[in-house]
């Protein structure tokens, strides 16, 4: 008979779990919130710009396809490695 464990248990599910977080901080940290005034001055319209530009939603791109890599892996080495079944 084949041994079972429970869901939160599981590599291969911690690891799908971590992997669709990194997707989400990949779509929602692309651009920071970069807000502008309604009767915004040029300037505050020109360092907005900028501070957009400069961003270019690197650092969440980063993080995000570093976290789906991490879920990845787990998820992967967790269905390798998997012995029990999830009950």
């Amino acid at each position: 008979m084949l041994q079972t464990k429970k869901w939160y248990a599981s590599k291969t599910i911690w690891g799908i779990m971590i992997a669709a977080l990194g997707v989400l901080i990949t779509n929602v940290l692309q651009v920071p919130g970069i807000e502008l005034p309604k009767d915004a001055t040029v300037d505050q319209a020109q360092a907005a710009i900028a501070a957009i530009k400069a961003a270019q939603g690197n650092i969440g791109l980063i993080v995000g396809q570093v976290t789906t890599l991490v879920g990845l892996v787990i998820g992967v080495i967790g269905r390798v490695k998997a012995e029990k079944i999830i009950a």
